[in-house]
């Protein structure tokens, strides 16, 4: 997924939070496995209240359904994203545009081995576009995906990095929607999920900000 955080309106219950941590990661944890195999689709609650050794009629005190637990996992991982990026964030004035960009998305491939399920769980999403659920987790990440873009534009206009002149709210929408296609494209095209191809997918994509499509000059 993307270096943003994921902001839902749903949210477990109250009822959930009570629950002791060690519960409340059993439940999760098996959630994570469920989804990380299924598509969002097939993924079952009756396998995933199995699995965490509860009764479905307790999932219901803690969730509203299928979409609420999603979506809170969601929001977990891009958490945890966040935390493993704030290193590259927190000093991001020492970097150009570009480098800032390919470092973020070299981290996030990072950060996808070490959680492997989380990172399965993006490739299924991205290969549901024209669900309902896709639709309802871009809607809600696109609008902070954009504003991040928007900052590390200004920032890069004002340092003289990227030309002044750009419509930069259009360009930072742009560059967060491909962002999402980049990944997209390499879900499709590669059987691995984390190897040398991505981060040679991730070269073309910040050469391609970065010099456009023109052939050099002669």
């Amino acid at each position: 997924m993307t270096v943003w955080s994921l902001s839902f309106l749903t949210m477990p219950t109250e009822t959930f939070f009570n629950l002791p941590a060690e519960k409340r990661d059993m439940i999760c944890q098996a959630a994570i496995a469920e989804f990380a195999a299924h598509s969002f689709e097939q993924a079952s609650i009756n396998r995933i209240v199995a699995n965490a050794g509860i009764a479905k009629g307790s999932f219901y005190q803690y969730f509203a359904n299928k979409e609420d637990i999603f979506l809170y996992l969601l929001q977990l991982s891009g958490q945890a994203k966040l935390a493993y990026l704030e290193p590259i964030l927190r000093n991001s004035g020492e970097y150009d545009f570009f480098a800032l960009l390919r470092d973020l998305y070299v981290s996030g491939i990072q950060f996808a081995e070490k959680h492997p399920e989380y990172a399965e769980i993006g490739k299924k999403l991205m290969k549901s576009k024209g669900t309902p659920i896709y639709a309802a987790v871009m809607n809600a990440s696109m609008p902070t995906a954009d504003e991040f873009f928007v900052l590390l534009l200004e920032n890069a206009i004002r340092r003289k990095e990227v030309r002044a002149d750009i419509d930069v709210a259009m360009f930072a929408h742009l560059i967060a929607a491909m962002n999402a296609l980049v990944i997209e494209y390499y879900c499709e095209h590669s059987a691995s999920t984390h190897d040398g191809t991505m981060l040679a997918t991730v070269e073309r994509f910040i050469d391609f900000l970065k010099y456009g499509l023109a052939a050099p000059a002669a």
